[in-house]
């Protein structure tokens, strides 16, 4: 949510994608292998048609994001036959409020 152009969205993009390529296997995820490939995602309040990347990264708006994560939630079934994890409680939350317990809502 700026204002700033796509030339200026782009260096500041590529600062931050950079700096977490840096990090991300050695200080975040350190049980990964060193030589996996992470995709990196920018998401942003809208995607504009013709605009798909962003530094580098996948542009994916939050609908799309929420869309996807619902998709999958949604896809897992009710919570009485395959729960997701109770140590992801708002997945967990979503699942309930999508899925039910014992039968679809």
């Amino acid at each position: 949510m700026d204002a700033h152009s796509w030339a200026i969205r782009e260096e500041r993009f590529a600062k931050k994608f950079t700096s977490a390529r840096k990090y991300i296997l050695s200080d975040i995820f350190t049980w990964l292998d060193s030589n996996i490939e992470i995709e990196q995602v920018a998401v942003l309040i809208s995607h504009l048609k013709d605009r798909d990347f962003l530094a580098g990264a996948k542009i994916v708006s939050i609908d799309e994001l929420l869309a996807e994560i619902r998709e999958k939630v949604v896809a897992c079934g009710i919570v009485a036959k395959n729960a997701i994890p109770e140590q992801y409680p708002l997945l967990r939350t979503l699942q309930l409020s999508h899925n039910g317990y014992y039968k679809a809502l």
